[in-house]
């Protein structure tokens, strides 16, 4: 029997949990989304059909099966196929069009791609571009090619379990992130990836018999399917997901079903709920606990949201490449209540200066971290192992994050230190946006960076520099980029510049000094009334 941080494990792959918790709940409501219903049962049985399906469209252990899909119960049979077969499971954002959709498609390499009929014309657009021999696409609902194959008829595939052999430290997902530098990298996680979020889950929120769990995220981020699938279903807890995170229906979906669990509340989705107008029942809401991310939200307007809703927030930290439900958190009992948490011996945790020695408490630095628990961590970044050498420097996994640790070991959020970009959940990548804009004709040099946002975190700031003689207006820009870059990437603010400052020794681009001046006279897109259209 495998164990982790001190807790056993009667089952160390994701198919075996599958097996045993419908053996355990059977006809028990699993999960409710969009309306859709779907039992402990109905979904080890939906997941052996479609397993048995793609097995016949000549998926093979360790072969990549990407999801283009939107928050279903389809979704979660989908992983959950996958898992048995021993499939990687690699979901794509669905916010990705033309240049983002294409690199990842090809970057993945999937034998079947499983695709929402709403986006479909997405993925035919750049269909000729993704250069992935003997892809085989299936969409779920109606297009007019007649010659795809049905997601329908994968449901009418052979009862029974498929025989795979599949490990605890087999590859079962890769999950695209937007990274620091470059293109997203996909982070390749093991089985035994997602099991410390398991044991977690209780630590944080002492699950109870009668808890209901409310998701937030979506499928293709740890968040959506770690914490607001997995980690319900290993409880025998019923979990309630909608296609996409809505402010203004959050309070009625958490009364209708009777909430008590909700997985993450990043900084600007905690803040769009508190600007909500104020309703007569909201502080006899039933939500006790909830996980939070929200370390660049000011202190003062996540007490106001915890006194005004009585919700315990526990806060967490770390990213994709260390693990789901943070590899640093806090518990019920954990003082000072303000910091990021601990690790609780999930990793190891050092705050490092430029040449990765330790930063005394209180002085900031980057924020590195180790793994202690095996498997626990990413296996690697597919396709790319120089950008995991580069991460995993001096072996430990650097985050890209300032922070400080203070004199009891809690961790403390500072900011980014990369080229990246936090907006609303979503990181971003500035040399990826930037590698957009310069597709412009009229566009000689720019520089993205991130500026404090309204609602917590960051919004996305482009400096352009025009070649010469040449006139462009803020808002053509914007409509040039929708068309290329996922909508959650197209810059809030654009200003236009007469040259980069730039550093005497490298002539690199100073971005520090960008970043310094802030929104400043910038031409706000928000403001102008123009609205970037999610091609989803």
């Amino acid at each position: 029997m495998l164990e982790i941080n001190g807790h056993p494990l009667e089952q160390a792959t994701i198919k075996d949990v599958i097996r045993d918790r419908a053996a355990r709940f059977g006809d028990r409501e699993f999960a409710v989304i969009e309306g859709e219903r779907l039992t402990y049962r109905e979904a080890d049985e939906r997941a052996n059909r479609v397993a048995n399906a793609l097995a016949g469209l000549g998926v093979e252990k360790g072969d990549v099966v990407v999801t283009y899909m939107y928050n279903s119960v389809d979704h979660v049979v989908a992983w959950f196929a996958c898992a048995k077969l021993g499939a990687v499971w690699a979901p794509v954002n669905i916010a990705l069009i033309n240049l983002d959709l294409a690199y990842t498609l090809t970057d993945a390499g999937p034998r079947v791609a499983l695709i929402d009929a709403e986006l479909w014309d997405n993925f035919a657009q750049v269909r000729e571009q993704v250069d992935v021999p003997g892809l085989i696409p299936v969409v779920r609902g109606a297009i007019d090619d007649r010659s795809v194959p049905a997601f329908a008829s994968l449901l009418e595939g052979a009862d029974g379990e498929p025989e795979a052999d599949v490990l605890p430290s087999d590859p079962a997902g890769i999950i695209y992130t937007g990274g620091s530098t470059g293109l997203p990298k996909g982070v390749v996680v093991a089985n035994l990836w997602y099991f410390p979020a398991l044991v977690r889950y209780d630590e944080m929120f002492g699950v109870r018999p009668d808890d209901v769990h409310m998701g937030v995220g979506q499928m293709c981020h740890a968040i959506g399917s770690a914490v607001d699938v997995l980690c319900p279903f290993y409880y025998g807890l019923k979990t309630v997901m909608t296609k996409w995170f809505s402010a203004s229906r959050f309070w009625d979906i958490a009364f209708e079903h009777r909430t008590t669990i909700v997985g993450v509340l990043i900084g600007p989705l905690m803040v769009a709920l508190d600007n909500q107008p104020p309703r007569d029942d909201e502080a006899d809401n039933p939500v006790r606990i909830a996980s939070s991310g929200s370390g660049q939200v000011p202190r003062d307007r996540i007490e106001s949201f915890k006194r005004r809703f009585g919700v315990d927030l526990l806060e967490i930290y770390g990213q994709t490449e260390t693990g789901p439900l943070g590899a640093v958190g806090q518990r019920l009992d954990d003082l000072p209540y303000h910091s990021l948490g601990r690790p609780h011996g999930w990793c190891e945790v050092r705050v490092v200066d430029e040449h990765d020695q330790p930063c005394a408490p209180g002085v900031e630095g980057e924020i590195t971290l180790r793994c202690t628990v095996p498997y626990s961590f990413m296996v690697g970044y597919h396709n790319k192992p120089d950008k995991f050498a580069e991460a995993c420097r001096n072996l430990w996994f650097h985050s890209g994050d300032v922070g400080h640790l203070d004199e009891n070991g809690y961790l403390h959020f500072g900011g980014r230190l990369s080229h990246s970009i936090r907006r609303r959940g979503e990181n971003i990548s500035a040399l990826e946006v930037e590698s957009a804009v310069l597709l412009h004709e009229a566009i000689a040099e720019c520089a993205v960076v991130g500026v404090e946002a309204d609602l917590g975190e960051e919004d996305v700031k482009v400096f352009v520099q025009l070649e010469p003689d040449a006139a462009l207006e803020p808002g053509d820009l914007i409509r040039f980029l929708e068309e290329r870059i996922a909508y959650f990437k197209v810059p809030r603010y654009v200003e236009f510049i007469d040259t980069m400052p730039r550093s005497a020794t490298k002539n690199e681009i100073e971005r520090f000094k960008l970043r310094e001046r802030g929104v400043g006279d910038a031409w706000d897109r928000e403001l102008a009334g123009f609205s970037v259209r999610r091609r989803v």
